[in-house]
């Protein structure tokens, strides 16, 4: 389902709808079987399974205990190594789960280690955002960071993007602010339905910044997305 933005939605519209967004425009570059490393409820399937290239979905989570919550999926792993032979997977999503790896390193190595070669990796990570999934919660990941991440698996070419910057930031600040920051909840509506107007705003002045060079001093970023390719 595309995410729509109204006072229920303020806090996760803007990382569902980028990352939607950036996977539609991703799609060609996916083909064979897609593995979706930590699927949660599997949202992204419908669409991967759009693309005309794409023959399987499969969907990968930690198994019960490893998490803050468990999630039924295709398949489960220990969070060491994935059940899956070297080079047997022609495409994976990584999305919102960077953040929550103790060791990230292990799990990139992993979706390098499986993937056929030329196959890509599409990765997103959140950057103006609240603890959640706590305790499991254990960095923010810059633009550099994933870069060095992502090459020190082996992963070349690799491109990153912003998903938003400054004044979708601030929306997204002021979202997150509403939607968890104690107060009654009358008072919390109606926040919410007079914030949902100047989100919009915020999200539309925002969409020109969003081209400007990553590597700018004192950039901001709602989070990160991108692709990286194993050589073929």
């Amino acid at each position: 389902m595309r995410p729509t933005l109204h006072p229920r939605t303020i806090s996760s519209y803007l990382n569902d709808a980028t990352i939607l967004e950036f996977l539609e425009r991703s799609l060609p570059r996916l083909s064979g079987t897609v593995l979706d490393i930590g699927c949660g409820t599997m949202r992204y399937k419908p669409t991967v399974l759009s693309a005309p290239g794409v023959e399987r979905y499969v969907g990968l989570d930690l198994e019960a205990g490893r998490f803050a919550y468990s999630v039924p999926a295709d398949a489960y792993w220990d969070g060491v190594r994935m059940p899956f032979e070297d080079g047997s997977i022609d495409g994976a999503l990584l999305f919102e789960v960077l953040e929550h790896c103790a060791d990230p390193r292990l799990v990139v190595g992993e979706a390098a280690r499986v993937l056929k070669p030329g196959g890509a990796l599409l990765f997103s990570t959140p950057f103006v955002y609240p603890l959640h999934g706590v305790p499991y919660d254990f960095q923010r990941l810059t633009p550099f960071g994933a870069r060095q991440l992502m090459s020190a698996a082996g992963f070349a070419p690799i491109e990153i993007e912003a998903g938003g910057a400054w004044d979708a930031s601030l929306g997204q600040a002021m979202s997150l602010w509403i939607s968890h920051r104690p107060m009654p909840r009358l008072l919390r509506m109606a926040l919410a339905v007079v914030h949902v107007p100047v989100f919009q705003v915020l999200l539309a002045l925002d969409r020109g910044q969003r081209r400007a060079p990553l590597e700018r001093e004192n950039r901001m970023l709602t989070g990160i997305l991108g692709v990286a390719r194993k050589p073929a």
